[in-house]
């Protein structure tokens, strides 16, 4: 849990330059946590590698901005170097499974930014032939099955999968590696774990592009796999199920999983927020 408790400690500390951050480290108590809070159950499956299996609690809490702390070479998360640490992502070899609970519903809400209900952060990453400015060539994508429940005892699949698109960014400001001359991690600027990418972007918008392009068409989100609970028959969740078929011969690994918030929601919370930071200014 090392790597991840620093991640909390960054994720509150970034968020006094990201509005909506900002709201819901200040309003956790009131509204929930937004980030899984629970393993319902875990089933390494086999082929997942021993060491990124021990602990699935590495899932729950915010995604990771900063990856390799116990490795000791750390480094701002970035589409080229996502969470790659074993106290920061979760392994699902063929046959297991990982399902995660939430304290506070998520809801389907077809107002919510592209329709988007829930994140999934996984360590999926862009492949590219140019480490200086990168051109991206592909994905590492190892798809999971992701499925959805009201009561956690039944279960409901869903098309979308997890770690594929998109991979992660920390920093809207972090290098293409996400370290600086002195290999030290180099993101300033938080990107916005709430904002989910426009689902209608494909890996054909990103083929060829370099670094700063891809993340003029992230824009302040931290990517991750955007899923919309409509078609589900369900109104809210309270668990998500992600698993690996036998037979498919990869290994999924989970980092996070985000409530979006509803947009009257976020509201309410950036204006306590504001008020909030108004207040410790003396305004």
């Amino acid at each position: 849990m090392f790597g991840k408790s620093f991640s909390s400690v960054r994720f509150v500390c970034g968020c006094l330059a990201v509005a909506s951050a900002v709201t819901f480290a200040s309003s956790t108590n009131a509204f929930g946590s937004p980030f899984a809070s629970s393993v319902a159950s875990y089933d390494a499956g086999t082929g997942a590698p021993a060491s990124f299996t021990s602990d699935p609690t590495v899932a729950l809490g915010a995604p990771e901005r900063v990856t390799g702390e116990v490795a000791g070479f750390s480094g701002s998360v970035t589409m080229f170097n996502t969470p790659f640490g074993t106290d920061e992502i979760i392994s699902i070899g063929e046959g297991g499974h990982l399902t995660l609970g939430f304290d506070q519903p998520i809801v389907d809400d077809p107002t919510n930014p592209f329709g988007i209900d829930f994140i999934v952060f996984g360590n999926t990453f862009f492949t590219t032939d140019d480490f200086t400015i990168g051109n991206i060539t592909g994905t590492n994508s190892e798809p999971g099955t992701i499925e959805v429940s009201d009561n956690g005892v039944d279960f409901v699949p869903l098309t979308t999968q997890a770690d594929t698109l998109f991979p992660t960014q920390g920093y809207t400001d972090a290098g293409i590696f996400g370290t600086d001359a002195n290999f030290l991690p180099n993101g300033t600027t938080p990107t916005d774990f709430f904002q989910p990418m426009d689902p209608s972007l494909t890996l054909n918008d990103f083929l060829g592009l370099d670094y700063q392009s891809a993340l003029a068409l992230y824009g302040t989100s931290a990517g991750g796999t955007g899923v919309d609970l409509a078609g589900s028959g369900l109104a809210s969740i309270s668990f998500v199920r992600i698993s690996v078929p036998l037979g498919a011969g990869i290994n999924s690994e989970i980092d996070a999983i985000v409530n979006v918030p509803e947009p009257t929601t976020m509201l309410m919370l950036a204006m306590g927020g504001l008020m909030l930071r108004r207040r410790r200014m003396g305004w």
